[in-house]
């Protein structure tokens, strides 16, 4: 398989580069089968690896169980396949620590050392906490697409018993049919929502066991005549119904009739080769031709060789330097790297200090390879394989006979070629990957790395020099261990120019080192200020001043960190740099070999290709995310695609951020739980149908805290027990019976760059299928219920359009939507977002198979979703059961309307359209004149209690109308406890426009002084005294404020109008005070403020009415009846007697009516108009609401 790497680092853009750490001893290529092919019947090229965490002191008991159940399972495949396959050769890969000598580790055949990263087909590993000892699959693609790799424990290899050996072949067989061949199981789980353990069987209608294999056969899968379509197994679900052989018939390996059935029954016996990784070998073949001459290209050239071999590859590695133009020499010899002599620094500097004059057409790469090989040929250890990394602007004037001749070497002699594409030249708005050297790349299963080239002129820019030193390390990483080879923890720019200090975080875990690097490069050393601080996670300081070290000759200033704590560091660095240059920082370390946090990316098209004119080749972007061998569960999982080059307006373009899923939705995640986290590339709807070359990354992190592990317990059993005794899982989950919190994390890896080719101009890309489709049947009301996810509108993205729901008979009618349509869909959401309908039908004790599936506004139709079976029981003849008449009409769904609403229950319609718009418009209607018959009467009603009451009103408030007058004081001494009203009326009032009295009926004056005479004594009380105070309450500068009630506002005087007033006095009956009162007049006429009641008339006052009270002994103490003052008395009041004063007897009646020692707040009145005795009407009114 071929990778393309573009390594591109923008402005102010964090670029994370973490290449793969896996927990086999070599770097592993999964996802694709190259080397295992099948050639006349018999597989060659199978890889079995064992894991390093395995003990030595096991070696004879696992080899003695992998020869035996390789043996029994190639017998098996024969069978299976009608003769068509078995397994010819195998190579067996030791871990690098074991020993290999006769006592524990004996071997049947030679051992080979191996010096180049090796391809897993089965692993032999601890046992699974999930699976157990027992083989395993990670299945990460869809139906006809190959596994990722077989697993299983070491447990059941170490058996001795020829039984053993059979059943673990029949295990490996059953995972190998689906490995190889892209199919699923063909059974159910217990307890799975999506694929049950049991269902209804479409002929019978009888509940039976969801298994497919036959009893008594060596075939782990069914036929065409054997297959039951409707069964709810995964493999129906993913292959649309279609057998396992009918899928196997198609495979590359029979496809055509290739492979024909052998007439022998007598199966190959596999041969066993064995291998062991040895130290990484390491050649870097760099051109040095006339275009090296441009800008620093050169320069930069051998500083990130000598920032490699000097720092970055791990001990015990070999590497050598050949440079090539038109004819190939040698400049450091293949040596041993160490930490104790001056190799790294002799091989670090061997790079010539300016490059040729030659130029770049009449370099030759054939003979930069050949150099390399006879480099190789010098090592004493003899070891097959190496990496040869060639650093290149790509293959130039080559000839196809000298290409072919580098392929055939390169083969011969096990080689795995990196390319690194330096520089490459983009113009403006276009970008191009063209290097001729994609063949010798696929042969050798190699990478292809590029550097852009970002020169400003004469000179360049630091990000290229960066970029060229990270595709260095990540061609050393894929030749390393993972224990020797460097991790770049965090890496990330800060352009000049903008902020003086660069300011980060990073984090180590402790899947790390102990020991860590922090570097700080730069274009000149003047752009590095004094200060360089780091922050540990407990919270001390640590200056550089000290502990920092300078290498000019790879623009870098370090800090090495011995024994760096765990956790979130922090640092500072002064940034010096130009606005056109930059400082960036990287901190690298070594796996701690013990514990391996790993992140690994690949896609479904290993050709790194995306077709926009098929929409059946759309591409899936895979993250594997590993604690060890344990899957990471709740990781944020992020995946950012970005168009390389420039714009129409030179910018360059903007990133897209994809967040995968380990859902388990079925398209694209497959499994739930197994650490595998997956999503569509949107190639239409966020690049827009652009053809061009996009750069995709992944990084992940613990998610907050939020990410889990499981724990492994040899001794749980969670897998459910199928009819053979034989345990199984999982369905569209892997369940764990406990998890603990995963150690903090953070890992990025660049894939490489995807090629997208065929502009569209228009929508064809349809929604993802839905294949977690459940129904659900309430027996209480025979009600049917259906749950789903929403699907995309691009694959899994954005929200469809509507829903196409079909209702069968037959499972084949369901797949071809012939059914009866389900109208009244609800609205679709956005992707990701369950949603549910209910509704009756009316046949029972029937198979009804239910199918859906979304259309988005192009018309684009999503694939058939799985077809789940709902069985309704007849109801009882006593229960009456809505019931439907289903229709095959076909609504036009695109005038649905689309909505946020997540569930929406519905019932299926068995009428017509337009019988449904009438009767629901008539419905509507009568609804409508019934609405509007209650809102009538409603209002009618309150209109005449409102009329009613308005007239009652009326009638109170004709009674209560004040008038003024001039009248002489009424004292009551019956009526002590109630108000007592005065009223005074002058003669003019008439003449004014007011309101007359009302015509309700009332007491005249006469009839008034008639009932008191009755009742009263005129000749008895204190008539005299009542006279005298009258009499000076006439002679008063200030008239107390009108309180004359007219149609039941109230009366301002002239100077207190509502638009000078800024206050709400309380209501006019709350201004009197209990009777009896007590005053105290202390002031004067300037202590007074004005009095403000709101909402009385604007029209001035002549007259007030008061109130006057007794005290219980001596003269008779009154208060005004504004006054809010009460007062407690211990004796009850005494009575008074009435009297009628005179005219000058007011002036003496003021003086003891103002309070003593005490302050009011009495309104400002103007002065009464004087008036004579003769007018004086005696007139008295009790006044019973005011």
């Amino acid at each position: 398989m071929m990778r393309v790497y573009w390594l591109v680092l923008p402005r102010s853009l964090i670029v994370g580069l973490l290449l793969t750490v896996v927990s086999l001893q070599q770097c592993p290529v999964w996802g694709h089968q190259g080397d295992l092919r099948l050639v006349d019947n018999g597989y060659e090229g199978l890889v079995v690896a064992i894991s390093e965490d395995l003990p030595h002191q096991h070696c004879n008991q696992i080899l003695h169980g992998i020869k035996n159940v390789l043996r029994e399972f190639s017998q098996q495949l024969l069978i299976a396949t009608g003769g068509r396959a078995s397994l010819r050769s195998v190579t067996v890969s030791l871990p690098k620590s074991w020993r290999t000598d006769t006592l524990t580790c004996s071997l049947t055949g030679p051992l080979t050392i191996i010096s180049s990263p090796v391809t897993q087909h089965i692993r032999v590993a601890h046992a699974h906490p999930v699976y157990g000892a027992r083989p395993w699959l990670q299945q990460s693609q869809g139906c006809g697409r190959p596994g990722d790799f077989i697993q299983l424990g070491d447990e059941m290899l170490r058996v001795t018993s020829n039984d053993s050996y059979a059943e673990a072949a029949k295990q490996l067989l059953k995972q190998w049919v689906k490995f190889r061949w892209g199919v699923f199981d063909e059974y159910g789980y217990k307890n799975d929502v999506l694929y049950p353990a049991t269902y209804r069987d479409p002929g019978s209608g009888v509940s039976r066991n969801n298994d497919c294999r036959r009893r008594g056969s060596e075939m782990p899968f069914c036929d065409a005549s054997d297959h039951i379509p409707e069964a709810p197994t995964k493999h129906n679900a993913m292959c649309r119904g279609r057998s396992v052989w009918n899928i196997i018939e198609q495979s590359q390996d029979f496809r055509n009739y290739r492979n024909p059935p052998i007439n022998s029954t007598a199966a190959l016996v596999p041969t066993l080769k064995f291998v062991q990784p040895g130290s990484p070998r390491v050649v870097l073949v760099v051109e040095d031709t006339a275009v090296m001459n441009l800008q620093r290209r050169w320069e930069f050239v051998r500083k990130a060789v000598r920032r490699v071999v000097v720092y970055d590859m791990p001990d015990d590695a070999y590497i050598g330097v050949v440079v090539f133009n038109s004819v190939a020499r040698t400049t450091a010899s293949l040596a041993k790297m160490d930490q104790i002599s001056d190799v790294r620094q002799r091989i670090g500097s061997s790079m010539p200090r300016n490059p040729s004059h030659i130029p770049e057409r009449h370099k030759c790469l054939l003979c930069g390879l050949q150099e390399a090989l006879r480099a190789l040929a010098t090592d004493e250890d003899q070891s097959e394989g190496a990496t040869l990394v060639f650093l290149t602007t790509g293959s130039g004037t080559t000839s196809q006979e000298d290409m072919d001749e580098m392929v055939k070497l390169a083969v011969e002699k096990k080689v795995q070629v990196e390319v690194i594409l330096y520089p490459l030249t983009e113009h403006r708005g276009s970008a191009s990957l063209t290097h001729g050297l994609e063949e010798l790349v696929a042969a050798t299963h190699g990478d292809v790395f590029t550097v852009i080239d970002e020169g400003v002129g004469n000179d360049s820019k630091m990000s290229m020099m960066v970029s060229l030193m990270d595709a260095l390390l990540a061609a050393v990483r894929r030749s390393s261990s993972p224990s020797g080879a460097p991790v770049l923890v965090h890496s990330q720019s800060y352009p000049g120019g903008i902020a003086s200090v660069a300011e980060g975080t990073f984090e180590l875990d402790d899947s790390l080192g102990p020991n860590a690097r922090f570097s700080v490069y730069y274009y000149d050393l003047n752009h590095v200020g004094n200060t360089i601080q780091l922050t540990t996670p407990s919270g001390r300081i640590m200056s550089s001043i000290n502990t920092q070290e300078e290498d000019g000759d790879a623009n870098v200033i370090f800090m090495n960190l011995p024994r760096a704590e765990r956790g979130l560091w922090k640092y500072e660095v002064e940034n010096r740099a130009d606005s056109h240059q930059g400082l960036h920082i990287q901190v690298t370390a070594q796996e701690s070999g013990v514990k391996q946090m790993s992140l690994r990316v690949w896609t479904s098209n290993s050709r790194g290709t995306i077709n926009g004119s098929d929409p059946s080749a759309a591409v899936i972007v895979y993250a594997e995310v590993m604690d060890g061998s344990l899957p990471v569960l709740n990781a944020r999982v992020v995946a950012t695609i970005r168009r390389l080059g420039t714009n129409a307006t030179g910018s360059n373009y903007q990133p897209h951020h994809i967040e995968l899923l380990d859902n388990g939705l079925g398209d694209p995640d497959l499994t739930s739980g197994d650490g595998i986290y997956s999503r569509y590339i949107p190639y239409y709807a966020q690049l827009h149908g652009q053809p061009g070359y996009y750069e995709l990354s992944v990084t992940a992190d613990h998610n907050h805290g939020l990410a889990v592990t499981p724990v492994i317990n040899i001794h749980s059993k969670n897998t459910a027990i199928g009819i053979n005794g034989e345990e199984l899982c999982c369905g569209s989950t892997v369940k764990y019976e406990s998890l603990t919190a995963a150690s903090p994390f953070q890992r990025s890896e660049i894939y490489g760059v995807l090629e997208y080719i065929s502009q569209v101009n228009k929508d064809i890309v349809p929604p993802n299928r839905i294949l977690d489709l459940r129904a659900s049947v309430n027996i209480s009301n025979f009600e049917v219920t259906l749950r789903w996810t929403a699907p995309g509108d691009d694959n899994d993205w954005g929200r469809v359009n509507f829903y196409e729901a079909c209702l069968a008979s037959t499972w084949t009618e369901a797949k071809a939507y012939a059914g009866a349509m389900v109208t009244g869909m609800p609205p679709p959401v956005i992707f990701g977002t369950e949603q549910t309908i209910s509704f009756y039908v009316d046949r029972y004790d029937q198979n009804i198979y239910v199918a859906i599936r979304g259309v988005d506004e192009a018309g684009n139709k999503g694939g058939v979703s799985n077809i789940v079976t709902v069985w309704i029981p007849h109801p009882p003849t006593t229960t009456p059961v809505p019931t439907i008449i289903w229709t095959t009409d076909h609504p036009n769904r695109l005038m649905e309307p689309r909505g946020q609403e997540i569930t929406q229950p519905i019932r299926v319609s068995g009428f017509s359209v337009e019988d449904m718009a009438i009767i629901v418009g008539a419905v509507t209607g009568f609804l409508i004149i019934i609405i509007m018959i209650v809102i009538f009467c409603f209002f009618h009603v309150a209109r005449r209690k409102r009329n009613g009451y308005k007239r009652d009103q009326e009638k109170v408030e004709a009674n209560n109308q004040l008038k003024k007058t001039n009248s002489s004081l009424i004292i009551d001494k019956n009526e002590t406890q109630e108000s007592v009203d005065s009223i005074i009326k002058e003669d003019k009032l008439q003449s004014k426009n007011e309101a007359p009295l009302s015509p309700m009926p009332s007491w005249s004056a006469s009839k008034l002084l008639q009932e008191h005479e009755q009742r009263f004594s005129v000749a008895g009380g204190h008539l005299e005294e009542a006279s005298e105070a009258l009499a000076k309450y006439q002679n008063m500068q200030d008239s107390f404020p009108d309180v004359t009630l007219i149609n039941t506002s109230q009366a301002y005087p002239a100077s207190q109008t509502p638009s000078t007033t800024h206050s709400d006095p309380p209501a006019y009956q709350l201004s009197y005070s209990a009777y009896p009162y007590s005053y105290q007049p202390s002031f004067s006429h300037e202590d007074l403020p004005p009095y403000t009641p709101q909402g009385l008339s604007s029209q001035s006052s002549q007259a007030s009415t008061i109130a006057v009270s007794q005290a219980s002994e001596g003269p008779y103490p009154h208060e005004v009846a504004f006054s809010g003052e009460l007062m407690n008395y211990s004796h009850p009041p005494q009575p008074v007697p009435v009297y009628i004063p005179g005219i000058t007897d007011i002036d003496n009646i003021g003086q003891s009516i103002l309070p003593q020692g005490k302050k009011v707040a009495p309104p400002v009145a103007p002065k009464p108009p004087q008036v004579t005795r003769n007018l004086v009407e005696t007139k008295r009114r009790n006044v019973t609401q005011v």
